[in-house]
C-alpha cells in the first residue's frame, strides 16, 4: 500500500527532527515499510514522504519516534494510471447496470 504522509514541524525544532530523522535511520526501516521518494518544502518546516508498506503497523513503527517534534497528516494513495483504469471499470459496472 502506498501511504503519502506531510510531516511538519516548528523551524526551531530542525536540529532535533534531524538529528532524530538521523538516530532512526541509522536503526534502520522495518521489514515492510520502503521509501519511495521524500522532498523537502525550501522553506523548511515541512517534509513530503511517498511510502510503499505491507502493513499500517510498519508506518507506525518507523514514525512514532517523530510524535513528540511533529505534526503528520497521512493519505493512502493510488497512481494515476492504477486510478483510471479503476474508474474506467466502475463506469463500465454502472453503464452494464443502466445506472449511469
Amino acid at each position: 500500500m502506498l501511504l503519502l504522509d506531510i510531516t511538519t514541524f516548528e523551524l526551531e525544532n530542525s536540529v532535533k527532527v534531524f538529528k532524530r530523522w538521523e538516530q532512526v535511520e541509522g536503526e534502520g526501516s522495518p521489514e515492510g515499510l520502503k521509501v519511495i521518494n521524500q522532498w523537502f518544502d525550501a522553506g523548511g518546516g515541512r517534509i513530503i514522504t511517498v511510502y510503499d508498506v505491507e502493513s499500517i503497523k510498519d508506518y507506525v513503527a518507523y514514525n512514532f519516534s517523530f510524535t513528540d517534534l511533529c505534526h503528520v497528516e497521512v493519505f493512502p494513495i493510488v497512481g494515476a494510471e492504477e486510478f483510471k483504469n479503476f474508474v474506467f471499470k466502475c463506469m463500465e459496472s454502472l453503464n452494464a447496470k443502466n445506472l449511469f
